[in-house]
């Protein structure tokens, strides 16, 4: 069983993490910078639109927390001023992801961040908006956070600015100092030597995530049967990450077919059982991707107004490729949209008798569901 970390082994990790985490928001604001060559760096604001969800923090924090680290206020001069945008959202596995986007002149710039916290993307948001107006910003840092150095007392191992040979090491023990201050989803597990630190942080690989779909769609087919036919499916599928296997099955009722005379036809209807995959990735709240599969089933027909009643029924194959695209209303509950074109293998002409022949279907057909999908656990 491992023991507790040295108090300077542990201050030197720390300082590592901070370190990287510095050298990645120096690196989104090199080329604002360069940008700027005609412009004093400390001058202007920022005019920040920010969104968040009720639980973390609000726009005056993040506000407070840019001034603190710029060592002034953050609102505009007179100049124009840095335009930022900020959107936190959970995901599905229960961390957080920030969007943000930031526009000087002509120049935008936008970077994806991922953390374990709310707090961390706040924080991490803030840091790289102040570098982006000063990229001095960093070496002030926030004056009231410095539990952790603490700890151990005339040790400097976690806050010597010359620990690494690159410049942007400097910024390493406050940035440090903050306790919010953002790490994990951007630096790799273990940590390198300082002058490792100008290497870009690496995202963590995540584990495929496994859950169970069920859902019920109402569905339109253009061309198998004799009209447009409205049907009813229900489908149970297993997610793999962005990878779908369902078994599915559809039902379309009686649809008339006349011959000759309107009191005289046939009744088709069409049963199938199907197998598809898909893969679907996600983009936001929606789930958009491919897919393929194929449906076996059985068309039958049954004549209506002849002299002798008269029935056939026929084998149906049809491969079909499509597409499906998920929109979620909670972490449980999606509506589901798919899209496909089945293409019969076999195209049998129903002939009753008394009647003759009523209906074959077509060499192709448009078919779309629109329903609602539960996912467990």
């Amino acid at each position: 069983m491992m023991g507790p970390l040295d108090p300077r082994r542990r201050d030197f990790l720390a300082a590592a993490k901070a370190i990287l985490l510095a050298a990645h928001a120096l690196a989104f604001v090199a080329a604002a910078r360069d940008a700027r060559a005609d412009t004093a760096v400390n001058a202007g604001g920022v005019e920040l639109d920010w969104s968040a969800p009720g639980e973390c923090a609000d726009r005056g924090r993040v506000l407070a927390e840019i001034e603190q680290r710029l060592g002034r206020s953050s609102a505009a001069n007179g100049e124009p001023p840095l335009k930022a945008r900020a959107v936190v959202s959970r995901n599905e596995r229960g961390s957080w992801d920030l969007r943000l986007t930031t526009t000087l002149g002509e120049t935008t710039r936008s970077r994806e961040l991922h953390g374990e916290t709310c707090a961390e993307l706040a924080d991490a948001a803030a840091l790289i908006i102040a570098l982006a107006i000063d990229p001095d910003a960093a070496s002030r840092g926030t004056p009231t956070a410095a539990p952790d150095t603490a700890a151990a007392p005339g040790d400097s191992s976690g806050a010597d600015p010359d620990a690494g040979a690159d410049p942007g090491a400097g910024v390493a023990p406050e940035v440090d100092a903050s306790p919010d201050a953002p790490t994990a989803a951007e630096a790799p597990a273990a940590s390198p030597p300082p002058g490792a630190s100008a290497a870009p942080a690496q995202r963590p690989s995540r584990p495929l995530e496994l859950r169970g779909a069920l859902r019920v769609s109402g569905v339109l087919d253009t061309a198998s049967l004799p009209a447009v036919a409205p049907g009813a499916g229900i489908a149970a599928g297993v997610l793999i990450g962005a990878v779908r296997v369902e078994l599915s099955g559809t039902y379309f009722g009686a649809q008339q077919a006349f011959v000759e005379r309107p009191t005289m036809g046939g009744d088709v209807q069409l049963t199938t059982g199907g197998l598809r995959l898909c893969y679907a990735m996600r983009y936001r709240s929606i789930e958009l991707g491919p897919c393929a599969g194929i449906e076996v089933g059985v068309m039958s027909a049954a004549s209506f107004g002849a002299a002798s009643p008269g029935s056939n029924r026929a084998l149906w194959v049809a491969p079909h490729p499509g597409a499906l695209a998920t929109f979620t209303l909670s972490d449980r509950l999606r509506v589901p949209l798919t899209i496909d074109v089945p293409f019969p293998v076999t195209r049998d002409r129903f002939v009753l008798v008394g009647i003759g022949a009523v209906h074959r279907s077509a060499a192709a057909t448009l078919r779309a569901s629109l329903g609602v999908e539960v996912r467990f656990p």
